[in-house]
């Protein structure tokens, strides 16, 4: 983390502690309050019955009703800021704990890993991960958004381009980054959403919309009110039962069906009220670049219309409390809310994937433009259209540490479209190949690299790092590892140009099979529209670059043995490795 973003996070965490502690006091004000209020209320009703009402205390007693309520409601508003806060104070102090190189307390993605492919062997999912280091979403669709992006990175440069101007302007908003983070980790989504997103098939509920429950939608609260009144004039309370009694079997026709609408949206109001809280936020905030004005203009209704569905929602709860009974029976009050989310659901059901994708969109952005927060020192790469190249100077692994880590230059492609990078263990080969690879996925998010500058082609990304037996499908390491080449090769011959990143090819069988066979991979992958970088330990492959000239460039990767000390520098350099350590560090260890 860069410097100048901690003393920021600190001063936030200082002010918003601060906040919360004047809440804390104001609570205990309002809960003073409100008791003084009871008090006054219980005296107030008690003389009244101890004066037979002769005198104006009942009403005194009544004026303490609403003032009452009021605090009840001030206090609620308090407690939903104090929660705010909380939220609030914990983003800052896990910004300032991932400075220091801690685990993320945020989501790190492990349920959208895929099995396998370039994911799996870059580490873009799972703890410590990538996404565990981007991820600023705290809602379920902006996960899943942030995770679709880095599954499959952008491959248009003008989208590109888009991305990284939303990232560059999200990047100096951190009031509304937080904001929206702190609110949408208030939400309670996980089983409501796919629900609320599958909607509902309105044919299923035709029932409700028909002419005979259409008239009794109008006509009944208007009867159910006249009637009350007339039952109240004349003194005949028994009209008002029948009615209510009436108008309860008429509901008991329909009873499963609002039963199941119910269900679909019951006691969520919060939920609804949060998501129009997040698509305000969006809809609020003054954006200048037209990517980001695009998808305000995307859920311009949204806050509007969940809004109303948080209000439909508390008063279809209603309809299990005590008051059910007669606002039922008097105005069929089950069937006017059943009816009233129908046409909610017709209205706005068609927008709602289109609005949870835009608001996940704007959370991912969120994320990228923190970590470009977070990274001033990263540089925005440049991607371009026509050759196929990649070129980065002072290129390091992201998710290390910037201030320690090696840094090392590549040109991919001008001209050589394959580096084989031979080296002893441990000397940074595989360090390497990951940094390429991750540095490019940040690239084709629109998200900044850890380069001094970076040139490079969008590309598909085909790796084979790791591989392990399968006793459910019943293979072996080797064989997993041929399944993984195959799928290489026939992914190559797509018009989308590639990077293949190989580590340790054939490492399942003996050395000569070994070796003739990532030479024959070698010249097949030599005659497809791509880039690749392979790290091997037989320096024997060198002799390819000879055989291919212009095609191949040797690098590699070395150790040194000084004073009895092995020390790396992890540096490419140009050539074939010319050290081993295998047997030192084995006799060091006591294994020979």
């Amino acid at each position: 983390m860069d410097k100048t973003a901690a003393p920021v996070y600190t001063d936030r965490i200082g002010e918003y502690t601060k906040e919360q502690q004047a809440i804390t006091r104001q609570l205990s004000f309002i809960s003073f309050l409100r008791l003084l209020l009871f008090l006054a209320f219980a005296w107030f009703l008690y003389t009244a019955f101890r004066e037979r009402f002769h005198t104006n205390d009942l009403l005194y007693a009544l004026l303490t009703i609403p003032w009452f309520l009021f605090f009840v409601f001030l206090a609620s508003k308090r407690k939903a800021r104090n929660r705010f806060l909380e939220q609030l104070i914990q983003i800052n102090e896990n910004e300032l704990s991932i400075g220091r190189g801690n685990a993320s307390f945020l989501d790190d993605g492990t349920s959208y890993s895929p099995q396998k492919g370039f994911t799996v062997d870059l580490s873009i999912f799972g703890k410590e991960s990538l996404f565990h280091l981007l991820n600023r979403a705290g809602s379920k669709t902006g996960r899943e958004q942030l995770s679709r992006r880095l599954c499959s990175p952008l491959l248009a440069p003008a989208d590109i381009r888009d991305h990284q101007a939303g990232i560059r302007e999200l990047s100096g908003k951190l009031a509304f980054r937080q904001n929206l983070l702190a609110h949408t980790l208030l939400l309670e989504e996980e089983e409501a959403l796919p629900q609320l997103r599958s909607g509902i098939r309105e044919n299923n509920f035709a029932v409700l919309t028909n002419r005979g429950w259409t008239f009794l939608a109008t006509a009944w609260p208007i009867t159910g009110l006249a009637v009350m009144a007339y039952a109240i004039w004349v003194g005949h309370i028994q009209w008002a039962l029948a009615i209510i009694i009436l108008g309860l079997l008429l509901l008991s026709f329909i009873f499963k069906k609002v039963s199941q609408l119910y269900n679909h949206i019951s006691k969520r109001s919060y939920l609804y009220g949060g998501y129009a809280i997040c698509f305000r936020l969006i809809s609020d905030e003054k954006f200048e670049h037209a990517y980001l004005q695009k998808k305000q203009k995307e859920i311009a209704e949204a806050e509007y219309a969940f809004n109303r569905l948080a209000r439909l929602s508390s008063l279809f709860d209603l309809r299990v409390s005590g008051i059910s009974i007669f606002i039922n029976g008097l105005f069929l009050f089950d069937l006017l809310c059943a009816r009233a989310y129908l046409n909610w659901n017709k209205k706005y059901q068609p927008y709602i994937a289109t609005w949870f994708d835009t608001m996940g969109e704007i959370e991912a952005l969120n994320s990228l433009a923190t970590f470009h927060y977070n990274h001033p020192a990263f540089i925005f790469p440049e991607p371009i259209e026509n050759e196929l190249f990649i070129r980065a100077d002072g290129m390091g692994h992201p998710l290390m540490n910037q201030k320690i880590a090696v840094v090392n230059d590549i040109e991919l492609g001008h001209p050589a479209k394959l580096h084989l990078i031979t080296g002893s263990n441990m000397s940074g080969k595989s360090t390497f190949l990951r940094a390429l690879g991750l540095n490019m996925i940040l690239a084709q998010t629109g998200a900044p690299v850890f380069a001094k500058t970076f040139v490079f082609r969008p590309v598909q990304f085909l790796t084979s790092f790791h591989h392990i037996d399968s006793l459910s499908e019943s293979t072996s390491y080797f064989y997993a590892e041929l399944k993984a080449l195959q799928a290489i090769i026939r992914s190559l011959n797509q018009p989308v140009p590639s990077l293949v990143l190989l580590d340790e090819v054939m490492r399942g069988t003996n050395s000569k099979d070994k070796h003739d066979g990532t030479a024959l991979l070698i010249k097949k992958i030599l005659g497809h529209s791509c880039l690749t970088v392979i790290a091997t330990h037989d320096t024997e492959l060198g002799i390819l670059a000879g055989a291919h000239p212009g095609d191949i460039e040797n690098f590699c990767f070395e150790s040194a043995l000084a004073s009895g000390e092995l020390t790396f520098d992890f540096k490419k350099r140009n050539g074939i490795a010319q050290t081993t350590n295998a047997t030192y560090l084995m006799q060091q260890m006591g294994i020979i």
